[in-house]
């Protein structure tokens, strides 16, 4: 059977399934991503997005009139128009772009994301299909004019009408029904259409590729020297940046404050260390920045609801 050509040309590893909707897996070196491709008519596909890296690059074809809606589910999502135009998708934020002005890799700060992609060539939609849409009351054009070009990035935080569509999309993951997600992305549409006349449409905040840099290299930072206490003052000192510029960017980055991210990604670590090593909670406390071995325990309980010594007990015999 000849594998179905998606709008998304992929560099992909592993094909699961000829048949549609179908699985493709790939990996690089910073982890590894699948989605679920789903067909939806002429022009119109939807992607269940699993990412479990940092990014990988998007070869997708050659510049057409293509609408990119994103939804975030959970994680963190970059869309980046450029060396000034970066901006992110938090846990329940939706956003529309035209897809041949974002740049060919997916970026993903948290190194975990779970969403869905639905992509639309307006080159490639039939009269006759677009007739049909007109019958809903959907106009791809408005689409296309009010949010992609007039914005670089819509953005909506949470918006309940499309929380809603979106959740419904999520149910029938694991076994899509094409005509049930054909219902209901035209119901997106139909809503989208409408936000010309609505205040719903709003700018994001952008951020441009040096600030963005400067950001990473903190967090990189942060990760490297655990048991070195930074103020932020010296820490935008190292990286370039003001220290209000760099809390500004982290955050917008990251989605957190510089001091959360570092104690989050600490008790990862603790959990890691509690389960794969033999080492004290004392021992453990100390390597991952923490003085004080009950300031850990303290920490690690108001974040996961039991002790580091309870957390171990859960750890597989053998």
């Amino acid at each position: 059977m000849a594998m179905y050509k998606s709008l998304f040309d992929l560099s992909i590893e592993e094909t699961v399934s000829t048949e549609m909707p179908h699985t493709v897996k790939f990996s690089n070196e910073t982890g590894t991503g699948s989605m679920i491709i789903c067909p939806l008519f002429l022009g119109a596909e939807l992607y269940y997005n699993d990412m479990h890296l940092a990014f990988f690059e998007e070869k997708p074809a050659p510049a057409r009139n293509v609408i990119e809606i994103n939804h975030c589910r959970v994680g963190r999502y970059e869309c980046s128009f450029g060396e000034n135009s970066c901006c992110y998708l938090a846990a329940g934020d939706f956003a529309v772009c035209a897809a041949a002005r974002k740049k060919s890799s997916s970026c993903f700060p948290l190194r975990h994301y779970h969403g869905i992609t639905i992509l639309l060539d307006l080159d490639a939609i039939t009269p006759k299909m677009r007739r049909e849409m007109e019958w809903y009351g959907i106009d791809l054009d408005v689409i296309r004019r009010y949010i992609c070009t007039e914005n670089r990035c819509c953005i909506l935080r949470s918006a309940p009408t499309i929380a809603h569509v979106f959740s419904e999309l999520y149910t029938v993951h694991s076994v899509p029904d094409t005509g049930y997600l054909r219902l209901k992305v035209l119901e997106l549409l139909h809503i989208l259409t409408r936000l010309k006349s609505r205040e719903d449409v709003q700018q994001t905040d952008y951020f441009n590729q040096h600030q963005v840099e400067c950001a990473r290299r903190a967090a990189k930072l942060l990760t490297q020297k655990l048991t070195v206490h930074q103020t932020i003052e010296q820490l935008a000192q190292d990286v370039g940046l003001s220290a209000t510029a760099l809390k500004t960017c982290f955050k917008g980055v990251y989605g957190s404050s510089v001091y959360a991210y570092q104690k989050e990604y600490r008790l990862q670590l603790a959990q890691k260390l509690l389960t794969e090593t033999d080492s004290t909670i004392a021992e453990i406390a100390h390597q991952i920045g923490y003085e004080n071995p009950n300031k850990f325990s303290s920490a690690f309980r108001q974040s996961l609801g039991m002790t580091p010594t309870q957390y171990r007990k859960m750890r597989p015999i053998g």
